[in-house]
């Protein structure tokens, strides 16, 4: 009876995952459910403090080293990418000549999954 109760006690702790149809997690829940689910695996406890300054760094670590490429093992790359400026030019719509202004260069983050990654969505 014992080790019955210490089974149910264990699932019982982590709480459920967000279903695909629903929307995904905000930071509250996320900090909340990492919290809930690590203190679960036996690793000690976790407040949501702390587990909410885990996030805030992992978070400054990936966008100080996204210039050079930041990695996160088993998900993928965060990678800042360069788009190169675009010069103005007339083109004709409809008949009419229409002037489009230049757009400058700018940069945009590209988040790249990893194949281990990509064949877990292709169930």
């Amino acid at each position: 009876m014992a080790k019955a109760a210490a089974k149910k006690s264990k699932k019982a702790a982590a709480p459920a995952l967000s279903k695909p149809g629903k929307k995904g997690y905000t930071k509250g829940q996320l900090i909340s459910h990492l919290a809930t689910a690590v203190s679960a695996q036996g690793m000690g406890d976790i407040s949501k403090k702390q587990s909410a300054a885990f996030i805030d760094e992992l978070s400054n670590v990936l966008f100080n080293y996204a210039p050079v490429g930041a990695v996160l093992p088993g998900l993928g790359k965060l990678v800042l990418r360069t788009i190169p400026a675009k010069p103005a030019r007339t083109m004709i719509s409809f008949g009419k000549e229409v002037k489009v202004s230049a757009k400058p260069k700018s940069q945009k983050l590209v988040f790249r999954f990893s194949k281990e990654a990509k064949g877990r969505f292709a169930k």
